[in-house]
């Protein structure tokens, strides 16, 4: 017969498993706000603009910085973000046409779940699932040489075709989609009362396809057809590591925190080893952040934390795109028209999106009104990593907000209880440039490319003591 603490230790252990199998099984698939990142993990801390290196006393820690999991009691999180960014493309070639268009499939659901577990005096074990991605699909159409190509003045006859103008045989939409996924389990150690180290282990795996992408083989961009795009799901697994830091001054009312997390290492998309540099690899960039939080008051805590997110160290992402500066060479990693192939896309000096590394700025307050509300607000700030020179390839992610703003609020249901919402607004962001495809085939004054987004999201989670 179950004792009534066996039963509740049962049904939490039901809880968890459902839990873990549902969050394993929603794809998070999204264009995130910092690069592809999102700005924070749970609802807590999306509330107060993605901060949590330095304060984080909820099941989500291992998601920001593994020590600060010394502060959590037994508990589990399951969160969950509606996610909306409207995101538009404009190009005008008489080469590829003239395509001003937006994005399909807006709405797009993120989990987020985590668990902190007291292990002896001095220690907690516990875990994060967290996730990232992008997704862009641009209707387009097949052509042919009987239709007129097209520019903002006189649109003719040509439907929307950047991606697929010179192959009468592509599909019909063209876009990218990219899901990934970390599971982070995590060690917390206190070494005194006002220091503590942290570290995780990281296990990666993500999904990537790709459609409607055949212009990339007709220009030139690759050194031999196929693999490039059409291949349906592709996967890669693998890993990396993480190791975090927590100092408390002033009777715990500062706290000062340092989490480094190491490049994941991935194996190669294979089905897509013409489209990424160095054959189909697609690596998850090294980052590492500071954060600081003040309790000002038992009430008010702020928080402050920096990122930099080193995407430039991962050929496929930070090598630049086609060079927009000259027609006649597209590969600016080579010179002339780049005969070696290592140039060419899915090469060891392969083009890429161009994104260069990205620091972000977060600042977020809590202020617990009563012993069952606390209101929360925050902004995160990072100049998008794409320049304007590199808006071609960046049609396929165009990760342009720099400025969120964050609201939200937590109720305390029961004593073991808690519920958190949050809100994020990301403001419009356009980025201009020019193409090396502009009117007459060569490159024109000012722009004739340009992205834009911006972003909404809605998010709950629900934190279980045990």
């Amino acid at each position: 017969m179950f004792s009534r603490e066996n039963f509740m230790k049962f049904s939490f252990k039901k809880v968890l498993f459902c839990a873990l199998t549902v969050g394993l099984s929603v794809p998070a698939t999204v264009q995130a706000t910092n690069g592809y990142f999102l700005i924070g993990f749970g609802s807590q801390s999306r509330a107060m603009g993605g901060t949590g290196v330095a304060d984080n006393r909820n099941a989500m820690a291992a998601a920001f910085n593994p020590a600060t999991m010394i502060d959590s009691t037994n508990e589990f999180q399951l969160g969950a973000e509606i996610f909306v960014p409207p995101r538009a493309i404009k190009h005008e070639s008489s080469t590829l046409g003239f395509t001003d268009e937006r994005s399909n499939h807006d709405i797009f659901l993120i989990p987020s779940m985590g668990l902190t577990y007291e292990w002896g005096e001095n220690s907690v074990v516990g875990f994060a699932f967290i996730g990232a991605g992008l997704k862009t699909e641009y209707n387009q159409a097949s052509t042919s040489s009987s239709c007129t190509q097209v520019n903002a003045t006189a649109p003719g006859t040509c439907p929307p075709t950047v991606f697929n103008a010179l192959d009468s045989t592509a599909a019909r939409e063209a876009g990218v989609e990219l899901v990934q996924m970390q599971f982070i389990p995590s060690f917390a150690y206190k070494l005194s009362e006002t220091h503590t180290w942290g570290a995780s282990l990281v296990l990666a795996a993500q999904f990537f396809r790709a459609e409607g992408l055949e212009d990339f083989d007709a220009l030139g961009f690759t050194s031999s057809p196929g693999f490039l795009t059409g291949k349906n799901w592709d996967h890669s697994f693998g890993g990396g590591y993480r190791l975090g830091w927590l100092s408390k001054f002033a009777d715990d009312t500062f706290r000062v925190g340092i989490n480094y997390s190491s490049r994941v290492w991935m194996d190669e998309f294979n089905q897509y080893r013409n489209l990424f540099a160095e054959q189909g690899d697609f690596d998850i960039p090294e980052n590492y952040s500071i954060g600081f939080a003040y309790d000002f008051t038992p009430a008010v805590t702020v928080a402050f934390d920096i990122q930099r997110i080193r995407w430039s160290q991962v050929k496929s992402i930070g090598n630049p795109g086609p060079d927009a500066s000259n027609p006649s060479s597209f590969f600016s990693e080579c010179e002339g028209l780049a005969s070696d192939v290592s140039c060419r896309l899915g090469g060891s000096r392969g083009l890429g999106f161009g994104w260069v590394d990205q620091t972000v700025y977060k600042i977020g307050a809590n202020w617990a009104i009563n012993e069952k509300w606390d209101l929360r607000t925050g902004w995160n700030y990072g100049e998008s990593p794409i320049q304007n020179d590199q808006v071609l390839f960046n049609m396929l992610a165009p990760a342009t907000p720099e400025h969120h703003f964050t609201v939200g609020a937590g109720w305390a249901l029961a004593t073991d209880w808690q519920l958190d919402f949050n809100f994020m607004y990301a403001l419009n962001n356009t980025i201009k440039g020019p193409t090396a495809f502009g009117q007459g085939g060569a490159i024109v004054e000012g722009s004739n490319a340009s992205i834009a987004m911006k972003q909404y999201s809605l998010g709950a989670s629900l934190g279980i003591k045990f």
